[in-house]
């Protein structure tokens, strides 16, 4: 049975918050002082965890998929607010490429493209509900909640300089977006879609490659 001081879905948990920070910091900590080995084996068990704990979460707290943004009802106005934020971060990304070099992007960046949203949207989820929304409680003003929680959220991509500074301007901008239009599905897509761009882009990597030579390994 749901008990009644659970019921509130909106409110802020902390520990949620101060779970993710740690996570994050002991993700940097294992990949600078141990391996990037120990660093994914310790992510896999970090995310089985934190998997377990949103289904205690869905089956204990009523409402708790819509206050997480679960939902459809504001998907429409919630994707076209991204998408204009989304179009003017892929402009800047392409030209950013055309500068570099790497405008050319290989025929796997659409298996890329296909697959990111999985990635992006647990990304988002761990942005906006983990981390924003309980930060939400302390920090009041719309634009130093975005601020500080994609900064916190950036963090745990460190030694990678690049990633992190990507990762803040773009959260900045989903944040306080997904604050006016709560929809992770949303945010999850124009994640995806600028993600996919920065990874081949601005990084220059490509992670479709890898995907499909693994998968062609196995078969």
């Amino acid at each position: 049975m749901t008990d009644r001081a659970d019921t509130y879905a909106d409110r802020p948990c902390y520990g949620e918050l101060v779970a993710v920070v740690l996570t994050g910091a002991v993700h940097v900590l294992s990949e600078l002082w141990l391996s990037a080995t120990i660093s994914r084996l310790f992510n896999a068990g970090a995310s089985i965890v934190f998997l377990a704990y949103v289904v205690w979460r869905v089956r204990r707290t009523e409402g708790v998929l819509r206050a997480w943004g679960m939902r459809r009802d504001n998907l429409r106005p919630a994707l076209l607010a991204q998408m204009g934020f989304t179009v003017v971060g892929a402009l800047a990304l392409v030209g950013v490429g055309a500068v570099w070099g790497s405008l050319r992007v290989p025929a796997t960046f659409w298996l890329t493209l296909a697959l990111y949203p999985v990635w992006s949207v647990a990304q988002q989820f761990a942005l906006q509900n983990l981390v924003a929304r309980n930060l939400a409680g302390v920090v009041r003003n719309p634009v130093a909640l975005a601020v500080s929680a994609s900064a916190l959220f950036a963090a745990s991509h460190y030694p990678e300089v690049e990633l992190v500074l990507l990762t803040v301007v773009a959260g900045v901008f989903f944040t306080l977006i997904y604050r006016r239009f709560p929809n992770l599905w949303a945010v999850g897509i124009a994640h995806a879609i600028l993600g996919s761009l920065a990874v081949h882009l601005v990084l220059e990597q490509d992670p479709g490659a890898a995907i499909l030579q693994f998968l062609t390994g196995r078969l």
